[in-house]
């Protein structure tokens, strides 16, 4: 006698929104970080868990939006059963941005820990050792 499970079960308390294309679901990100290069490089892994019958199909340079931030897929790997998968990804810059998908714009405003006051174009942010400070361009050649 089969045993059949809600799979769904599995994503909810953790899980995230995950589009592809026309598919929505859920799925778990995990994000975890590797020191490299003799201790000089720490590197982030973004792999992400779904059900393999909503995004199990997708192969490599497929673009996956994961809670709003853009991806792009590594490689797609059944695991256990196969009725989960995992997709190794790579995050997509914030100016680039998946197909029906808008791009995530940065600016000042999102510069929290900043103050700028009457910032010019060129001017440049230094950390004066306890703060970031806006600074002129000393060279005159812009930032």
């Amino acid at each position: 006698m089969a045993i059949t499970e809600d799979l769904s079960l599995f994503l909810t308390d953790f899980g995230v929104t995950v589009t592809s294309g026309a598919v929505t679901g859920l799925g778990i990100l995990d994000m975890p970080g590797q020191v490299v290069a003799g201790d000089m490089i720490i590197t982030t892994d973004y792999r992400l868990t779904v059900k393999t019958s909503n995004f199990g199909g997708l192969i490599y340079g497929a673009e996956v939006t994961v809670d709003g931030v853009n991806y792009q897929v590594r490689e797609a790997m059944k695991i256990d059963d196969g009725e989960f998968s995992e997709l190794m990804l790579s995050r997509v810059p914030p100016e680039s941005a998946a197909p029906g998908q808008d791009p995530r714009q940065f600016g000042l405003a999102d510069l929290t820990d900043v103050n700028i006051t009457n910032a010019q174009q060129g001017d440049l942010l230094v950390n004066d050792g306890t703060n970031w400070v806006d600074t002129p361009d000393v060279d005159g050649g812009g930032a």
